[in-house]
C-alpha cells in the first residue's frame, strides 16, 4: 500500500492541473480522498495497538513493584521494546499520512 500511495502522490505532484477535465479532476480527488481514509482507519488501529502496549507496560510496572523479580523484569523490558518499535512504526505511517495531505492540498486549491 505504501508503494501505491508514493505513486500517487508523485503522480498528483507532475499533474498538470489546468489541462485536466472535470472527471479527471474528481475521480483524482476521490482516489486521494479514499487513501486518506485508509491510511487513517490504519493509523486508528495502531492508535489501538498503542494503548493495549501501554496497558500491558503498566500492568507489568505494577507486577514488578509489588512482586519484584526476574520474569517480572523481563516482562516490562520486552513491553517497553515492544511500546518503542509501535511508536516507530506509527511515526513512519504518519508521515505517508502527511504527505497524503499534502497531495490533497495539491488537487484542492
Amino acid at each position: 500500500m505504501e508503494k501505491r500511495i508514493r505513486d500517487r502522490i508523485k503522480r498528483v505532484e507532475k499533474l498538470e492541473l489546468d489541462l485536466l477535465s472535470d472527471e479527471e479532476m474528481l475521480r483524482e480527488k476521490k482516489e486521494i480522498t479514499l487513501l486518506i481514509e485508509a491510511m487513517q482507519q490504519e493509523l486508528l488501529r495502531r492508535v489501538i495497538i498503542i494503548a493495549a502496549v501501554i496497558l500491558a507496560f503498566v500492568i507489568a510496572m505494577v507486577g514488578l513493584l509489588s512482586f519484584p523479580s526476574t520474569p517480572m523484569l523481563f516482562v516490562c523490558l520486552a513491553a517497553l521494546l515492544l511500546f518503542i518499535l509501535v511508536i516507530i512504526q506509527y511515526s513512519q505511517k504518519y508521515k505517508i499520512y502527511n504527505d497524503l495531505y499534502k497531495a490533497a492540498d495539491i488537487l484542492f486549491k
